[in-house]
C-alpha cells in the first residue's frame, strides 16, 4: 500500500478547478496531512505549482501518479473546518476552491516559484552562444535568476541552449520559493558566558572600557536586548558589540517579533458595566445557548444607544469562560478603531484586529496569533469572518443590516452567511445586532417559534442605555425653501441649529451620501456632460486639485474652462458632495473648525482614527462626511445631525432603496444626543412624503418594515425569493451581447422556466453599461429555491468557461447582490 495525497492546485481557472492525486515520497511520509500546502508538477509541462492538501490515504499502486516535490509548511495553514468551509464557500457562491481559500489566508501568503542557473563547472572547448552564455554567468558571481539571464542573452534559442549546458553538465538549475511576507525578525544581543563569570569580570577590572561595561551591565539585567536598543540607550558604536562577541562574552542571534498594528495607541482598561434589565434580558437569553454548547441564531433589535456593545463583550466574556474563542465583524474599517478600543480594554492582548488597512506584515503577524492559539478574539471587518479559531464559540456580526459585508470582488460571499455556517459547524452562537435590520433578517426573527431549529431568535432591546431620549427630529422641505428665495445648500432652520451648537460649544454632524465636489458638470449652452471615457458614468468634480474623477475606474482630467462640444463659457458645476459642503460652511461660519471624512481624505493608513480622535479631543465644531460616519461612533458632544438630500438614495433603480435610506437616516440620527444633552436631528428633502424618509423621522421601525415587506412580497423580491445577476463584460459591444444570449439559450435549455419555476430577466444592457473599458450585459434570474438556483448557475458556469477559448469575454454571477447595478 502506498501513501497518496489529494491536492487543490493554488490559482487554478474553473476548468481545472478539482482534486488531484499525488505520491507521497518515502521521504516526505508522516510528514504530509490535510491543510498544509505542498510544491507540485503539474501539467504536461510539470512547472512548480503550489497546491493545498485535501486528504491522505492509501493505494495499491502510484504507477501513474506524479511525486509531491516539496512541502511549504510544517503545520498546516487550514484546519478540517476551513477547508470543510472552502468546499461549502465553492459551491454557494460558485467560484473555485482556490478563491475560496484565497479569502482564509492573509494576502501576501502565497509562494512563487524562482528558477535559478547556477554554474558548475567552466568547458574551455564551448563556443559561440554557450560561451557566451557562461562568460555572462561568470561575470554575474555564477548564480543568475532565470529570467534575468534570458534577458541578457536575448536569443530565442534560450531555452535550447540552457538544455545543451544542464545536459553537459555546466550548470545545475534549480526552483527557490519564496513569499511576499514572511516573519519580521530582530538582531538581538545575549551573554554568552555565564552571569557569576561576567559579575566577576567586571568587578576584577579585566573590562577597562567602560561602554563594554555598560554594555554587560545592560545584559545582566536582561536575557537579550535588541542590538538597535543598545547602541542607542548605552550610547556606543555597533563596533563595541562585536568586541565582545570577539572576546566571547555576548553572542547575537535573531528573534521573530510580532508587527503589533496598535502599538502607537494607549488603551485602558474596563471593568464590565451594570448592565440594564433589557441588556440582562439578552445577555441570560443568548447565554443559556452559550451554556449548552450549541448552534444558535439571534438578531439584537437595539435602538441607536441602547448598549448592543456592552452586551456584546458581557457575552464574549462567557464565552472566554467556557474556554472558546469569538469574532467580532464591524462593517467598516472606520468604525474598527473604536471597537477594537472597547475591547482591547476589555480583554487586552487577547484581541487582533484584522482590516484591509493593515500592512501585509501586520495581517500575517495577527493571523499567526489567532492560528497558534495566543489570541481569544478577533474584531475586524468583512474578513475577519475567516479568522483562524480551532474552538470558535461566537461569532458577532454588528450593524448587520449594512452592505459591504458583501463582498463585490469573487467569491462575492456574503461575511453574514459564512459566519452563519462556521458556527453551524463549530455549534457556536451567532449574533446580528443593528438599530436598522435587514427586512431579511427581521422577516426570519419574527417568525421564529422557539420551539423549533429554524429560523433567528428575536430580542429587542427599545431604550437607550443612558435613559435618555431618542433626538428629536424635524424635517424640512426643501421644494418651499427654494420658493422662498434659498438656493443655498442649507435650510434655514438647519443653518439656526448650527449657530446655536457652536455657540453653546457643541459639535455637529452633517451627513451628505456623496463624496467630491459636486456630483458632475453640465455646460448649460449644449447640454454636454462630461462622460468617463472609460465608463457610461459622469465624472465628480474634486476642487482640491481642480480635477474630475471617475469613482469607478480612477480616471482623471484637469475641470475643463470650456465646453468641450461647444467651446462655450456656460459650462458648471452640478449637485452637491461633502467638499462643497465643506466650503459652504466656512463661508457661513468663518472662524468655524471643520473637518471632512470621505474616501477622499481617509486613503491613508490610520486616517479614520486619525480623523474621529480629531473631532472628539479638539472639539472640532463641524464633522462633515459620508456613509462612514453614520453608524457606530460614540460622541457625547454630538447634539446636532443635520442631513442633507436625504431623499438622494431613493432613486438609484434599485429594490433596496427605501430601506436603505431609512437605515441610513435612522443611523446618522442616532449620532445625536448620546451624552448628557438632549440631540436634535434636521433632515432636509425634496420628497417629504416617502414612507421610508417620515418612518425614520418618528424612529418607527416595525412602521417602516410593515410597509417595505408588503411591497416586497407584492413584487416577488427578497425575502420572498432570490435574485441572482449573471453579469457579462467585455471590449466589444456586439460581442458581449452575442454571448448573453448564449448564456440565456443554456439558460433555457437546462430547463429554468419550464421545469425549475425560475424566472429569467434579459439580457438587457447593465444601468451602468460600460465600465473600466467594459462593455456590461446582464441576465437576472429570479427563484423560490436557493438550491435550484445555485446548482443552475454552476452548471451555467461550466459550459460558459468550457466554450469560453480565447474569447475575452467575463462573466461574473452575485446571488442576492447588494447592488444592481
Amino acid at each position: 500500500m502506498y501513501k497518496v495525497a489529494s491536492v487543490i492546485i493554488s490559482n487554478s481557472t474553473r476548468e481545472f478547478d478539482k482534486e488531484y492525486d499525488y505520491s507521497i515520497p518515502l521521504g516526505f511520509e508522516g510528514k504530509i496531512i490535510p491543510g498544509q500546502r505542498v510544491i507540485v508538477p503539474f501539467g504536461k509541462a510539470n512547472s512548480s505549482r503550489e497546491a493545498y492538501v485535501v486528504d491522505t490515504f492509501f493505494r495499491e499502486e502510484t504507477k501513474n501518479l506524479k511525486e509531491i516535490k516539496k512541502i511549504i509548511d510544517e503545520k498546516p495553514v487550514l484546519s478540517k473546518q476551513m477547508l470543510k468551509l472552502a468546499g461549502w464557500i465553492k459551491e454557494r457562491y460558485i467560484c473555485t476552491y482556490s478563491d475560496a481559500i484565497k479569502c482564509m489566508l492573509p494576502p501576501g501568503i502565497g509562494v512563487k516559484s524562482n528558477r535559478v542557473v547556477r554554474m558548475v563547472k567552466d568547458d574551455n572547448c564551448l563556443k559561440g552562444n554557450l560561451r557566451k552564455m557562461l562568460d555572462e554567468l561568470g561575470q554575474m558571481g555564477g548564480e543568475c535568476e532565470y529570467e534575468e539571464l534570458k534577458r541578457r542573452i536575448d536569443s530565442k534559442s534560450y531555452n535550447k541552449y540552457i538544455r545543451q549546458l544542464e545536459e553537459s553538465g555546466c550548470i545545475e538549475l534549480t526552483e527557490e520559493f519564496t513569499a511576499k511576507v514572511s516573519d519580521k525578525t530582530v538582531r538581538v544581543a545575549f551573554l554568552a558566558l555565564p552571569r557569576e563569570e561576567v559579575i566577576e569580570e567586571i568587578e576584577s577590572n579585566r573590562i577597562q572600557r567602560i561602554q563594554q561595561v555598560r554594555i554587560l551591565e545592560m545584559l545582566l539585567d536582561n536575557e537579550f536586548i535588541a542590538v538597535a536598543d543598545i547602541v542607542r540607550f548605552a550610547g556606543v558604536s555597533a563596533s563595541v558589540l562585536d568586541t565582545l562577541k570577539k572576546y566571547g562574552y555576548i553572542g547575537y542571534r535573531d528573534i521573530v517579533i510580532n508587527r503589533d498594528p496598535l502599538k502607537h495607541r494607549t488603551i485602558e482598561s474596563t471593568s464590565p458595566l451594570c448592565p440594564t434589565p433589557q441588556q440582562d434580558a439578552v445577555i441570560g437569553r443568548i447565554s443559556e445557548v452559550i451554556e449548552a454548547g450549541s448552534f444558535g441564531e439571534f438578531l439584537v433589535h437595539g435602538v441607536t444607544g441602547s448598549g448592543k456593545t456592552e452586551v456584546y463583550l458581557q457575552l464574549i466574556q462567557r464565552c472566554l469562560e467556557k474556554g472558546k474563542q469569538a469574532v467580532v465583524l464591524v462593517p467598516e474599517i472606520s468604525l474598527t478603531p473604536q471597537m477594537v478600543e472597547r475591547f482591547k480594554g476589555r480583554f487586552g492582548s487577547d484581541v487582533a484586529v484584522l482590516h484591509s488597512r493593515l500592512s501585509l506584515g501586520e495581517r500575517y503577524d495577527q493571523w499567526k496569533l489567532i492560528k497558534g492559539g495566543r489570541i481569544k478574539v478577533a474584531v475586524g471587518a468583512r474578513s475577519a469572518v475567516f479568522a483562524p479559531f480551532e474552538d470558535l464559540g461566537m461569532i458577532i456580526v454588528d450593524e448587520e443590516h449594512e452592505s459591504s459585508y458583501k463582498s463585490e470582488t469573487t467569491p462575492k460571499y456574503n461575511a453574514k452567511e459564512v459566519a452563519r455556517e462556521r458556527c453551524i459547524q463549530h455549534s457556536a452562537v451567532i449574533v446580528y445586532g443593528s438599530a436598522t435590520p435587514s427586512v431579511d433578517a427581521y422577516f426570519n426573527a419574527i417568525g421564529r417559534n422557539w420551539g423549533s431549529e429554524e429560523g433567528i431568535g428575536l430580542l429587542e432591546m427599545t431604550d437607550r442605555a443612558n435613559r435618555m431620549n431618542m433626538p428629536s427630529v424635524d424635517i424640512v422641505d426643501m421644494r418651499k425653501e427654494l420658493e422662498d428665495g434659498n438656493r443655498s445648500l442649507f435650510s434655514r432652520r438647519l443653518l439656526e441649529e448650527i449657530e446655536k451648537n457652536i455657540a453653546a460649544k457643541q459639535q455637529t454632524i452633517l451627513f451628505l451620501n456623496r463624496r467630491g465636489y459636486s456630483s458632475f458638470v453640465l455646460c448649460r449652452s449644449c447640454g454636454y456632460t462630461v462622460i468617463c471615457p472609460n465608463c457610461n458614468i459622469s465624472l465628480t468634480y474634486h476642487s482640491h486639485d481642480e480635477r474630475l474623477i471617475c469613482h469607478y475606474c480612477g480616471f482623471t482630467t484637469r475641470n475643463p474652462e470650456v465646453c468641450p462640444k461647444c467651446r462655450s463659457n456656460y459650462i458648471r458645476h452640478f449637485g452637491t458632495g461633502t467638499q462643497r459642503v465643506e466650503d459652504e460652511i466656512s463661508k457661513q461660519f468663518p472662524g468655524c473648525s471643520v473637518i471632512r471624512m470621505d474616501m477622499d481624505t481617509t486613503s491613508c493608513k490610520n486616517s479614520h482614527e486619525s480623523i474621529l480622535r480629531t473631532f472628539r479631543e479638539q472639539n472640532i465644531n463641524i464633522l462633515i462626511g459620508t456613509q462612514m460616519i453614520a453608524k457606530g461612533h460614540d460622541f457625547p458632544n454630538v447634539t446636532l445631525v443635520g442631513v442633507l438630500a436625504a431623499d438622494s438614495l431613493l432613486n438609484t433603480g434599485d429594490y433596496r432603496a427605501s430601506e436603505r435610506t431609512f437605515q441610513l437616516l435612522t443611523q446618522v440620527a442616532g449620532r445625536a444626543g448620546r451624552g448628557e444633552i438632549p440631540g436634535r436631528v434636521v433632515i432636509q428633502s425634496y420628497n417629504i412624503e416617502d414612507f421610508s424618509i417620515l418612518t425614520a423621522c418618528r424612529h418607527d421601525y416595525k412602521g417602516f418594515y410593515n410597509q417595505e415587506i408588503k411591497i416586497r412580497e407584492s413584487l416577488n423580491y427578497p425575502p420572498f425569493s432570490n435574485i441572482a445577476v449573471v453579469m457579462l463584460s467585455g471590449l466589444y459591444d456586439r460581442a458581449v451581447f452575442n454571448k448573453a444570449k448564449e448564456v440565456r439559450e443554456n439558460i433555457r435549455a437546462l430547463g429554468a422556466e419550464k421545469d425549475n419555476g425560475i424566472l429569467v430577466l434579459g439580457p438587457s444592457r447593465a444601468p451602468i453599461s460600460k465600465i473600466n473599458n467594459k462593455y456590461r450585459w446582464r441576465i437576472i434570474l429570479k427563484s423560490k429555491d436557493m438550491d435550484k438556483l445555485i446548482g443552475m448557475l454552476s452548471e451555467v458556469s461550466d459550459r460558459f468557461y468550457k466554450k469560453r477559448n480565447k474569447i475575452n469575454i467575463d462573466m461574473s454571477v452575485d446571488i442576492n447582490p447588494t447592488s444592481m447595478l
